[in-house]
């Protein structure tokens, strides 16, 4: 008996995001995250967030498509970012008016975090990142309360 040779992948490349229009995905996942525009496309419709992975936004035209807009992940978190400058995005959000689901910030012992609403509906968890939390993070904040 064979045994079908192992892929091994190290990191995730791209997520599609369904959205309304990319400007608006854009000014969220840009503007309030920090992404970084990958690719000069017109509009620009790829981002990523270094050096994990890239999001690609996708105007919803088919009916299909429009009933996937803010239901990427149904009622759980769409995608989880961590980052080590929490303070700067949070307040970030909190100034450009996003939805925050949580009225304070959770606090654990080594991290924390909130859960953010995109302009279309999915919740994404922002999470602070630190050495200590680094692969443990997850596997605490998976589920929405």
């Amino acid at each position: 008996m064979s045994s079908a040779p192992l892929i091994r992948s190290d990191t995730l490349s791209m997520v599609t995001v369904m959205c309304r229009t990319i400007p608006e995905a854009l000014s969220f996942y840009v503007g309030v995250l920090c992404f970084n525009i990958r690719c000069d496309e017109e509009p620009p419709n790829l981002t990523e967030f270094t050096p994990m992975c890239s999001l690609r936004f996708i105007e919803a035209k088919s009916q299909r498509d429009r009933a996937a807009v803010g239901n990427q992940a149904g009622d759980h978190t769409f995608v989880q970012v961590e980052t080590d400058d929490w303070d700067t995005v949070y307040e970030k959000a909190k100034t450009m008016g996003i939805k925050i689901l949580d009225k304070e910030p959770r606090e654990e012992e080594d991290y924390r975090a909130v859960t953010l609403v995109d302009p279309f509906g999915n919740r994404v968890n922002l999470i602070e990142k630190t050495t200590i939390t680094i692969g443990k993070v997850f596997s605490k904040d998976v589920g929405f309360r």
